[in-house]
């Protein structure tokens, strides 16, 4: 039976806007930046994920989790994906639905939170910068197979 893996991936923690600046432009923190680097050491360990595909978000710090999260390792492709903007549930499996085969989002709360709980029937929130892996058969069953917390300690 085949699998197909999905991994969730929260931007890493973001600072308030600044004056005159939108959502979708917040920046990551030195915070964050740390995180997305955890986020990179944990995923290189992980050598099958090294083609994976990427699906990010528009959001800036997205994009900057991903560029931190994938630097050095990563030679899979990398979308940027304009529907996980403030993606609702229904937006993400619409997302998934049009990509096959294994995937990385990077993306926001509450849409990957109401995912994981969707397809697991676990209710586990999904803090900045954490990753959560899903295994996906091909009957639909999905089970929580890994996870990754960056430190909060770390600077």
């Amino acid at each position: 039976m085949s699998t197909r893996t999905i991994i969730l991936l929260r931007h890493a923690e973001a600072g308030p806007p600044e004056a005159g600046q939108g959502d979708i432009d917040r920046r990551l923190t030195r915070q964050g930046q740390t995180q997305a680097d955890q986020v990179n050491r944990w995923l290189q360990q992980h050598l099958d994920w090294r083609g994976i595909d990427v699906l990010v978000s528009p959001a800036e710090r997205t994009l900057e989790t991903a560029r931190r999260a994938l630097a050095g390792w990563h030679r899979g492709r990398v979308v940027r994906e304009e529907r996980l903007w403030n993606a609702s549930l229904d937006d993400l499996f619409e997302v998934l639905e049009d990509r096959l085969g294994d995937l990385l989002i990077v993306g926001h709360n509450p849409g990957l939170e109401q995912l994981r709980r969707a397809w697991t029937g676990m209710l586990m929130p999904v803090p900045v910068g954490s990753a959560h892996v899903l295994e996906l058969d091909s009957n639909g069953r999905a089970w929580a197979a890994d996870r990754f917390q960056p430190s909060r300690d770390a600077t």
